[in-house]
């Protein structure tokens, strides 16, 4: 496997760290640098210090350990690292920038690299980070959890397909993906600990980010069906999608835990913010719940009679409730 990092990269980590340690009372980085990095400026001219310099570069990248984090992290992982072919790490200026992929999707000279290893049976992996990230300890927790998620898309059992399409609208992919983003975490994390690896997060931590993007569900329910998908661990890119699609899918994973509740999750219809209203199709995220206690029965009547198979289980935004209202008493 080849690991290659981008020149600007390499300088980048480097000149900060020297700084940073500097300033933090450590002249040792320092010093290192300045003995190796002065004679350039003595011994070679104008045009030959930059190619120099890369080498430099290069050379302390290795011998300071930063290059051996992304090493590292991939001999966590042998049969990943046996279907890898070359690893491009480049760096980004923000932390929403940062990422692990395949190098499906990332530009042109990156793509055309990747595809001279696809002839051999062999995948390109790209990586992106933030340059401070190198002297973070955190960074091999965020390798392990990110490649874990790269083992998944490259596994036949887990049959990634990342031209899956999801939602009618553009608010309801959103929805979906995110909430496709956190089961998939959830589920790296959960197998991270038990194979006695330190996750990127901690169990709690993964259902209270769980917990935000699952509130309709009560908070007893809450608890057990977080439990099931914990204690699952693996599942399909199939069986996330239909979870992030479909809220009594993830609740028919609930497990018998303390202090929790099996969720009876038959016929049971959830209302999910940003999915079309039954009356009118369009996308809402203002529901109205509990309409057979909250309009009077000649209003249900009328949106029955306007929506044949239509009850009040199926909800409806609250723009249709207030203009059925009207139409039942005649002033529409």
């Amino acid at each position: 496997m080849e690991l290659r990092f981008q020149p600007a990269l390499l300088q980048e980590v480097i000149d900060s760290f020297v700084e940073k340690t500097e300033r933090e009372g450590d002249p040792t980085y320092y010093k290192e640098f300045h003995e190796l990095a002065d004679p350039i400026y003595e011994k070679f001219t104008l045009d030959d210090r930059e190619s120099e310099f890369k080498k430099l570069y290069q050379y302390l990248f290795g011998t300071w350990g930063f290059s051996d984090i992304i090493r590292d992290a991939f001999n966590e992982y042998p049969v990943l690292k046996d279907q890898v072919g070359i690893v491009l790490v480049k760096g980004v200026l923000k932390e929403d920038q940062e990422g692990v992929d395949i190098l499906r999707k990332w530009g042109s000279v990156e793509h055309e690299l990747a595809k001279r290893f696809e002839e051999k049976g062999l995948k390109g992996v790209g990586i992106k980070l933030i340059p401070r990230r190198f002297y973070d300890p955190a960074l091999t927790r965020y390798c392990r959890h990110e490649l874990m998620h790269i083992s998944d898309m490259l596994s036949p059992q887990f049959s990634y397909d990342p031209d899956t399409k999801v939602g009618q609208n553009p608010g309801e992919e959103t929805l979906i993906l995110q909430r496709y983003r956190v089961l998939w975490s959830l589920s790296v994390d959960s197998r991270l600990m038990a194979t006695g690896k330190e996750p990127m997060l901690r169990k709690e931590d993964r259902f209270k980010e769980f917990r935000s993007w699952y509130r309709k569900i009560p908070a007893p329910q809450l608890k057990s069906v977080f439990e099931g998908l914990w204690q699952t661990g693996f599942f399909t890119h199939s069986e996330l999608i239909e979870m992030a699609t479909d809220t009594l899918r993830v609740m028919d994973r609930a497990v018998d835990v303390e202090g929790g509740e099996v969720p009876e999750t038959e016929n049971k219809v959830m209302l999910m913010p940003g999915f079309p209203c039954p009356l009118c199709r369009f996308p809402t995220y203002s529901w109205v719940e509990d309409l057979g206690h909250k309009l009077e029965t000649y209003v249900l009547d009328f949106i029955r009679e306007n929506h044949p198979g239509w009850d009040v289980e199926f909800g409806a935004c609250d723009r249709c409730v207030e203009v059925y209202k009207l139409r039942a008493d005649g002033v529409m």
